[in-house]
């Protein structure tokens, strides 16, 4: 598998961030990705016909607070609908439907406390991590709540203690797919831990892609490991090989 993927005329590796390349914490921004991870995909960034990437639902400004890698490495943020080499647009429509969510989810966190929302350019998202810390009944409620809102025609997805609503069509795998293109990919490798990363799983094509589902849950990844130390393991692993298939 890591041979395979060594091999290709162009690998890309991509990575969602947290839950991947760093764990979790109560506060978004105080999260510390693993240093060994970011090294690995440093090194694969700077290997001939090798691309690396993070893709991720943070917006792509607050991506780029906790991730201190930098170019060559490519960013996606918002689950897809950011680039780090391409700027996008709301249309009166778009701005329209977040609006509306924004307004309906603040509904929610006055009935329950603790609840927080975050906007994101291209999102609308629930997050209720630190609710479930301090009333995990109210947390699960207020999820209930927050599954219970129409999309309106929009995306919705309910992930590890948030309910995001997009305004655009934008997923992770529709960013992969624009990534292989880019660079001319021949192998693209995908890790992610949470139900948005399936999307990018779902766009992989036969091996030599690889999808890597970090812990547990239902996933169409083809590979399964751990926690986010395995990660690490398999991203130097994998770096390593194609220094020496580059050499």
């Amino acid at each position: 598998m890591i041979d395979a993927l060594a091999s290709a005329e162009h690998l890309a590796v991509v990575s969602d961030f947290d839950g991947t390349l760093a764990g979790f914490a109560r506060n978004a921004y105080a999260v510390r990705p693993e240093q060994r991870s970011l090294d690995a995909l440093a090194a694969l960034a700077q290997l001939p016909n090798t691309t690396a990437a993070v893709l991720s639902g943070r917006h792509l400004d607050g991506l780029m607070r906790v991730c201190p890698l930098r170019e060559p490495v490519l960013f996606g943020g918002s689950h897809g609908a950011e680039s780090s080499w391409e700027e996008s647009a709301l249309t009166p429509e778009m701005e329209a439907h977040l609006a509306k969510k924004e307004e309906e989810i603040k509904e929610i966190i006055a009935r329950h406390p603790g609840a927080e929302l975050e906007v994101k350019p291209f999102q609308r998202v629930l997050h209720l991590r630190a609710l479930e810390l301090q009333d995990p009944d109210a947390a699960a409620a207020a999820y209930a709540e927050g599954v219970a809102l129409s999309a309106d025609g929009f995306p919705k997805t309910a992930g590890k203690c948030v309910v995001e609503f997009s305004a655009t069509q934008a997923t992770k795998g529709t960013w992969i797919d624009k990534l292989r293109h880019r660079v001319g990919a021949t192998a693209v490798v995908f890790l992610g831990d949470d139900a948005t990363d399936e999307d990018g799983f779902a766009a992989l094509n036969q091996p030599p892609d690889l999808g890597v589902k970090v812990g547990e849950g239902a996933t169409q990844a083809a590979l399964r490991v751990p926690d986010i130390a395995a990660v690490t393991e398999f991203l130097e692993e994998l770096a390593a090989a194609r220094a020496q298939h580059s050499s």
